[in-house]
């Protein structure tokens, strides 16, 4: 058992900031109970059979200690939340930071992919997979992410890659959605086995699930962008996406070239070439999607399709702002590989829309933050007895993905402001203490794993990268 004292919760949708109160965690495996009936801490009953609390909330009040007087305290004082979560990144980027490489002038997106990003996947091979992958979850965590959507790529590096995609999220303690990014730029042959990386992976998923465990990263169907996905490729995907019951997670429409291309080569925009092939579901997720129509965003509005917003990856590839983003039903909030400080990304989420005189506020922005739970909610749902609160909140019975933050504002935080707080104080280096399904991985600042060999072997495989990449 864990137990934060004296702390407020926090909460996002709807908002707002309890008195000082205690939180009691149930830590992986504990309270788990076989039989025909259980109670969720003392509050929720459910009557699944040999259903499992471990990682879970167990009970929010006074002077928790007393009923609990062997549990580990994790902090006290600050404020409570659930977990933050980025809604779409690519972990790959982890080593590219301040990258030496020489790197060709770019005219425009197309060659930006071509000159650098492109050139970067090709250069990826199991040990930089395996060394991004610890250090972008270890990041996120210290960021007070606790749920990370990935969207990998890596041609030379296809088959298993997201198995140790899951190994790094794992050891770091890190909840996910992974996929690998099938394509047609490097042959068909390339393609093939992309999508069977997929589908590979979504079994090995659903292994985890019949074992009995619950699973701490989960599966999605990825795919590049509808440029450099064909009509065979795309079927191939859709067919994944039914076959395992996960959704797409594709790039369209960053730049206006693919929602050209599209239209140009398959006659049809880009959404409503997925929606074709019965590619779209209600856990598919569209990156960017900055030069989708009208009609495009009413398809995925009436799919449920969430749309992940990458405001500063956007900005700094000069590809255009989504004016039509207030008419999307589910956007989330994603990096697309600039590091996973969410907090980061909703400030420049909201600036970059006050910019565009866009209609949304930072209480707006905040819900768009609190929906990247709702992605996780469709994936994990399924490991939790019915009616649990759900991801993204602090109730009896939610998961314990949870963040305990040191912020000592000068101003009163109440529930009516916490956008503002977010938007103009709050940054991620208050995150203090970090708990994800139950386990500390962060307490008081201190990561619980071995962070300093993780930092130490990724700046070693950063450096075999941008070697790498200057001998493609």
């Amino acid at each position: 058992m864990i137990i934060f004292r004296n702390m407020r919760i926090l909460e996002l949708e709807p908002p707002s900031v309890s008195e000082p109160t205690d939180v009691a965690v149930y830590e992986p495996g504990e309270g788990d109970v076989a039989g025909a009936g259980m109670f969720i801490g003392e509050a929720v009953k459910t009557a699944a059979i040999g259903a499992a609390v471990g990682g879970t909330i167990a009970a929010i009040g006074p002077s928790l200690t007393a009923r609990y007087p062997t549990a580990k305290v994790a902090g006290e004082g600050g404020y409570l939340s659930a977990g933050l979560v980025c809604g779409h990144t690519h972990l790959y980027s982890a080593l590219a930071r301040g990258m030496l490489v020489d790197i060709a002038p770019s005219k425009d997106f197309a060659q930006l992919l071509d000159h650098l990003w492109w050139r970067l996947d090709r250069a990826i091979d199991p040990a930089i997979l395996r060394a991004s992958a610890l250090a972008g979850c270890s990041d996120a965590l210290k960021a007070g992410v606790t749920g990370v959507i990935d969207h990998h790529a890596g041609p030379e590096c296809i088959d298993g890659s997201l198995t140790t995609l899951r190994e790094g999220f794992e050891i770091v303690g890190t909840r996910g959605i992974l996929c690998y990014e099938a394509t047609d730029r490097n042959g068909i042959d390339g393609a093939r086995a992309g999508v069977a990386e997929n589908v590979r992976f979504a079994r090995e998923v659903d292994e985890v699930r019949a074992s009995a465990r619950k699973p701490l990263v989960e599966a999605a169907i990825g795919a590049h962008a509808s440029f450099t996905v064909g009509d065979d490729t795309l079927s191939a995907l859709a067919d994944a996406v039914r076959s395992t019951g996960r959704g797409i997670h594709i790039h369209l429409a960053e730049d206006k070239f693919d929602a050209v291309d599209a239209r140009y080569r398959f006659g049809a925009d880009p959404i409503e070439r997925l929606e074709a092939v019965g590619a779209l579901t209600d856990k598919g997720i569209i990156g960017h999607g900055v030069w989708l129509t009208p009609s495009e965003v009413e398809i995925m509005n009436a799919r449920g399709v969430f749309l992940a917003h990458n405001a500063r990856s956007n900005m700094n590839n000069a590809v255009g702002y989504n004016a039509l983003l207030p008419a999307f039903r589910n956007v989330v909030l994603g990096t697309d590989g600039m590091g996973a400080d969410m907090l980061e990304e909703f400030k420049f989420a909201v600036f970059r829309h006050r910019e565009s005189q866009g209609p949304w506020w930072p209480g707006d922005f905040l819900k768009v933050l609190h929906r990247g739970n709702a992605i996780l909610g469709r994936y994990f749902d399924q490991d939790f007895a019915p009616g649990y609160p759900g991801f993204g909140t602090v109730k009896v019975g939610a998961p314990a993905d949870l963040v305990l933050w040191d912020y000592d504002p000068p101003t009163p935080l109440v529930g009516e402001n916490i956008a503002e707080h977010f938007a103009f104080g709050m940054s991620s280096r208050a995150a203090r203490t970090v708990i994800v399904a139950g386990s500390l991985r962060i307490l008081d600042h201190r990561p619980l794993y071995d962070d300093a060999s993780i930092e130490a072997e990724a700046r070693e495989q950063a450096s075999r990268l941008w070697k790498r990449m200057e001998e493609r």
